[in-house]
């Protein structure tokens, strides 16, 4: 009796096994699948199915006292430089507006760090932090429209770089 008794506990614990190893075989690899990660917004322009030109992580950061900024970050993939076109409305209202010349597979960053192309946003007077704008992001014919959310600088990486602790 004693060998069934083993063989049966060998082909349960066998099978615990494989059952709790297995359980990622069926999830999705979530890095595959571009996704929300940080506080801004994604959008993607695509031409013959593959992607164009995209928009990463965009959001408009509000500081009392301090002109609005927009943070993003600006992509080509493309083996060509091309232009994308950004523009910022809320209720009618155009805040910004501004062309970002992109380099073939390359990144731009949109921002008031060094290194980063500034984009002036106004208007924005009587919104309050948590409000959603409208990005309208174009490029090679194609637009799309996203939501953009706005923030303030209570979190330390969204302060000014030159106030960042």
């Amino acid at each position: 009796m004693r060998r069934p008794r083993r063989l049966v506990l060998s082909v349960a614990a066998l099978g615990l096994a494989l059952s709790a190893t297995g359980c990622a075989y069926f999830s999705p690899v979530q890095t595959h699948d571009f996704y929300q990660a940080g506080d801004g917004t994604n959008a993607n322009i695509e031409q013959n199915g593959d992607f164009y030109a995209g928009v990463r992580n965009a959001v408009v950061v509000m500081e009392e006292g301090s002109d609005p900024i927009l943070s993003a970050s600006v992509v080509n993939y493309s083996a060509a430089d091309i232009t994308v076109d950004l523009e910022g409305t809320y209720d009618g209202a155009t805040l910004f507006s501004q062309s970002v010349q992109v380099p073939a597979n390359s990144t731009v960053r949109i921002g008031p760090g060094e290194g980063q192309e500034a984009v002036a946003v106004s208007g924005l007077d009587d919104v309050l932090p948590g409000s959603i704008l409208d990005l309208t992001v174009s490029a090679g014919g194609q637009s799309t429209t996203i939501s953009l959310p706005t923030l303030e600088t209570s979190l330390a990486h969204y302060a000014e770089p030159s106030t960042a602790g």
